[in-house]
């Protein structure tokens, strides 16, 4: 049997949610024991990830959810993402090139260096999509 989820939340997939989803994710993590430091990465990264849900999968859309889910299993923190958006294509995402000189479009790169593994995942129908994201307890976090 495996443990319960160390958070499981559905929010409206609006900006204005997200300062109580990174409260959320802050208040699970830091209940794990992990740094200071680790958790702010982690919130950041999630907060990037559900930024650039509501932006460009919802397109801004009103009446979208997100659902988060964190589980820490075998020495890995595991955070999924799921939306009822249009399906996206994995492969259009791509981290942007750092040497352009322009606000924003970070998220990417942001879930790249915070994250061990992430994938996106278009669910059937073409209606939704999921995202997971994975963090390495032993190799980059300390407890």
């Amino acid at each position: 049997m495996s443990a319960p989820p160390l958070l499981r939340i559905e929010f409206a997939a609006r900006a204005e949610a997200l300062s109580d989803v990174r409260a959320a994710v802050q208040r699970a993590l830091a209940a794990q024991g992990l740094a200071a430091r680790d958790t702010a990465q982690l919130v950041l990264a999630i907060d990037e990830a559900c930024a650039n849900i509501i932006r460009h999968a919802y397109r801004e859309c009103d009446g979208g959810c997100i659902g988060l889910c964190i589980e820490r299993r075998r020495g890995r923190l595991r955070f999924r993402l799921r939306d009822r958006a249009p399906a996206v294509d994995p492969g259009c995402l791509r981290p942007r090139n750092l040497e352009e000189c322009r606000p924003g479009g970070l998220g990417i790169n942001i879930i790249d260096e915070t994250m061990d593994h992430w994938r996106l995942r278009p669910l059937r129908h073409r209606c939704g999509n999921v995202l997971t994201m994975v963090r390495k307890l032993h190799a980059r976090t300390a407890p």
